[in-house]
């Protein structure tokens, strides 16, 4: 008994026809040669049939091929507008609160603005960047001694930072050292692939997070970090987006 094979193996049905249209047109030449009256007629509409349908057939293909990779480029192009809209719409406020900061005369009065730029940023980063329920943390840096990033201030997923980074600890050093560098991380799993330091020890409730250096000319404030729940959910894109926004918060933080 035949066997059912799924599927696999089969040539696609356009093809089937495309074979059978370019061997029945010279088919159709030939009995031609031989035919009269009504069988003449009837070879001669089967081979234009056979001719226009093995030549027509790919080409519509490739205009449906075409067709279709037009509207992916469509697709694609709508969704780089609305990525556009939407960080627009997430800097704006940021953008303003510079604004407000750089131009405030009044020490105190500046002092409470700048303080506004942390909270805000982290909830833009939260909203805007990854998937759902991501959490945007705040690691301040404290030249002590000993140097620490201190856990500040979280947005997004409940649950706030815990880690205090000190120097002179394998994650301390990799921590501070990273923010010193004016460095980024993607730890796309930290079960699977743990970063340098890493503290196999702690239960966490992230899988996956970015770390970003918050730094403007040679002084460093921080650390800003994003995570997120399940691994791999993180990129190269949320990175670059994460570092924009700890640029951000570094002009906030060094506006005189």
């Amino acid at each position: 008994m035949a066997q059912d094979d799924g599927g696999r193996g089969r040539l696609p049905l356009w093809l089937v026809v495309v074979v059978l249209a370019a061997a029945a047109s010279p088919l159709a030449a030939s009995l031609m040669r031989t035919a009269n009256g009504g069988w003449f007629a009837v070879l001669v509409v089967t081979q234009i049939l056979a001719t226009a349908t093995a030549a027509g057939v790919p080409l519509w293909r490739q205009r449906v091929a075409v067709r279709s990779e037009a509207t992916a480029e469509e697709r694609e192009l709508e969704a780089r507008v609305e990525t556009r809209v939407a960080l627009n719409d997430a800097l704006d406020p940021i953008l303003r609160l510079l604004g407000t900061i750089a131009l405030e005369e009044e020490v105190t009065v500046r002092e409470q603005r700048r303080a506004q730029a942390v909270p805000l940023v982290l909830l833009t980063a939260a909203e805007f960047i990854g998937p759902d329920r991501a959490r945007a943390c705040w690691f301040r840096l404290d030249a002590g001694p000993p140097t620490t990033l201190e856990p500040d201030s979280a947005a997004g997923r409940s649950g706030s930072p815990t880690t205090t980074f000190v120097a002179g600890t394998p994650s301390g050093d990799a921590a501070i050292g990273l923010v010193l560098a004016d460095e980024d991380l993607l730890c796309e799993d930290v079960e699977a692939d743990p970063p340098p330091g890493w503290d196999l020890s702690k239960e966490r409730d992230y899988r996956t997070f970015i770390s970003v250096s918050v730094i403007a000319g040679d002084t460093a404030y921080g650390m800003l970090t994003l995570d997120a729940v399940e691994p791999g959910t993180l990129d190269v894109e949320d990175m670059a987006l994460l570092r924009l926004m700890a640029g951000v918060l570094a002009v906030a933080l060094s506006i005189p």
